[in-house]
């Protein structure tokens, strides 16, 4: 896990990522639909945060 607090630190984090990035938010209890959604990120996008 990485923390960023600036926002050049989130630019910087973000560059090291390869093209689009899907995100899928969580308020911390990972249930299916969760899995369903990195799923379809993972397809989608080159890579899921």
């Amino acid at each position: 896990m990485k923390i960023v607090t600036t926002l050049e630190e989130l630019w910087a984090a973000r560059a090291a990522f390869p093209g689009p990035v899907g995100l899928v938010p969580t308020m911390g209890f990972l249930h299916e639909g969760h899995l369903s959604l990195v799923r379809r990120a993972r397809k989608e996008c080159a890579s899921v945060v």
